[in-house]
């Protein structure tokens, strides 16, 4: 062995820089943060995020249950899943114990988010540029004042995304998810040296629509039939290359732009994780991850006499409307079929079946931004990386009341998890869920939960690198622990 020559305090320095290393290394990240950092860059439209967590499921043992199909085969011990319009999904899992009228413990959240939406006619040529038809998806209006939503797309490399229909050899048409990967589009911004044009505000019409290359005298020729008049051939023939069918095959899609820039750890020891798609990607990502987790432990799921289930809608940012929305019949329907197919037949048993249910309606919440301290009530300011937050809001905007937050509690005591607390200021506004519009439709107790997170609906968001795994062991210990804690509290 060769001497050492290192003194102690030199030693002891390298020990500490040893020691620095190995907190900034992603090896020793909180569970579940490169999972959904991994999640998030593979998932940039509602469609995309439906096809991950439906092949997650799949690999799991679920099985697909086409509306459209029979459901009688449903059996305690079976675990399932759903589409609707590919870009809502309910999946759940049957206790191998569970017999009606055992009630349900549910999660309900939502996987669309914040984007640009491609025109139905997207071709768009000023002065030398190839421009893309875009509208902004939640938000617009004649013009607007800076804000942290929309405002926020300017000057970023944007890509193209979402579900192509295509037409197949047999003349029928098929549905493909695209997405070309690489920086196409930017909505560019105007410098500051010309004065109040560049101060706004700003017209969603005229001044952001996104740049996506030159235009030229050799422009390629329209692709034959409506889709070709519709919109470039430049844009069609690269979504038909990268899905590698012919540009004449094209039927229609329905395509959005997303912030390219990957989801990333971010801070000095990795505290936190800059990412897109926050809203609500994050708690999606934790309500089926706390379901495949649970349901893949037979010592508890085959013991298990209730049923697990999370719901996950599209449209929520607009409103939740349209079949694959909150407000749509499609909970209802899922939860219909599969009481009546395990022996529940009639009105009676399902409405017993709901009253002894709980459902956890899962949305992000805003964590306190320290720059912005004054705007929100103290004692009610969730931070990150400490654990999910119960939501308040005393005009109905949310679910929560003493009884379904008692039994938050009850479940954070039973399974370690921190529960802290979001309420506005009296003179702020609140925003809403997709809780009051199940709970109302259902008849289900309700409560609503947030994983925290700052620059809700910039186009970028930051959350805690320890939040994505603190969502998930809260919600597991609600599918675990709502048999032996339902009756904690009474919900009449």
């Amino acid at each position: 062995m060769f001497p050492s020559f290192m003194s102690s305090s030199t030693a002891v320095e390298q020990e500490r820089r040893e020691d620095d290393v190995q907190s900034l290394d992603e090896s020793l990240a909180p569970p579940y943060a490169k999972e959904f950092i991994s999640f998030i860059n593979a998932a940039p439209t509602a469609y995309h995020t439906c096809a991950f967590f439906a092949s997650q499921l799949r690999s799991a043992g679920f099985i697909e249950l086409p509306e459209r199909s029979s459901w009688l085969s449903i059996r305690p011990g079976g675990k399932y899943y759903t589409t609707r319009n590919s870009s809502s999904i309910i999946a759940f899992a049957v206790g191998g114990r569970y017999t009606p009228p055992n009630g349900i413990a549910a999660i309900a959240a939502h996987i669309d988010a914040l984007c640009w939406k491609i025109k139905p006619y997207s071709k768009d040529e000023k002065g030398g540029f190839l421009r893309l038809g875009a509208a902004p998806y939640s938000g617009g209006g004649p013009s607007t004042k800076w804000d942290a939503s929309h405002s926020t797309w300017w000057d970023r490399d944007l890509s193209l995304a979402g579900r192509v229909l295509v037409k197949g050899k047999d003349g029928k048409v098929i549905q493909k998810l695209v997405n070309l990967g690489k920086p196409i589009a930017r909505i560019p911004s105007l410098a500051k040296h010309f004065g109040e044009p560049a101060l706004g505000p700003f017209n969603f019409e005229t001044n952001m629509v996104p740049i996506i290359g030159m235009s030229s005298e050799k422009e390629d020729t329209d692709i034959p039939g409506v889709i070709g008049k519709q919109h470039s051939a430049r844009l069609l023939k690269a979504i038909a290359k990268e899905l590698g069918v012919s540009a004449q095959d094209i039927v229609d899609f329905d395509l959005e732009l997303y912030d390219i820039t990957p989801s990333v750890f971010l801070g000095l020891d990795d505290e936190f994780i800059s990412s897109p798609r926050l809203d609500d990607k994050l708690c999606s990502f934790a309500a089926i991850s706390a379901l495949l987790a649970s349901s893949s432990d037979p010592e508890f799921f085959e013991q298990s006499g209730t049923i697990s289930m999370v719901a996950l809608f599209d449209t929520e940012e607009i409103g939740s409307r349209l079949r694959q929305g909150a407000k749509s019949n499609f909970l209802q329907i899922v939860a219909e079929r599969t009481v009546e197919a395990l022996g529940g037949k009639g009105k009676g048993p399902y409405g017993q079946v709901m009253a002894n249910s709980f459902m956890a309606s899962a949305d992000v919440t805003h964590s306190l931004n320290p720059n912005f301290s004054e705007v929100y009530l103290s004692t009610a300011a969730p931070l990150l990386n400490k654990g999910i937050a119960c939501k308040v809001d005393p005009n109905g905007n949310t679910t929560s009341n003493a009884t379904s937050m008692a039994l938050v509690r009850k479940i954070g005591e039973k399974y370690g998890c921190e529960v802290q607390l979001f309420h506005i200021r009296n003179d702020s506004r609140s925003g809403g869920t997709v809780g009051p519009m199940l709970s109302e439709r259902l008849g289900m107790p309700c409560v609503d939960i947030g994983i925290p997170q700052m620059s809700m609906h910039s186009i970028r968001g930051l959350t805690g690198s320890k939040d994505p795994g603190l969502g998930v062991k809260w919600m597991e210990g609600l599918f675990r622990g709502f048999e032996e804690l339902s009756s904690y509290v009474g919900f009449e």
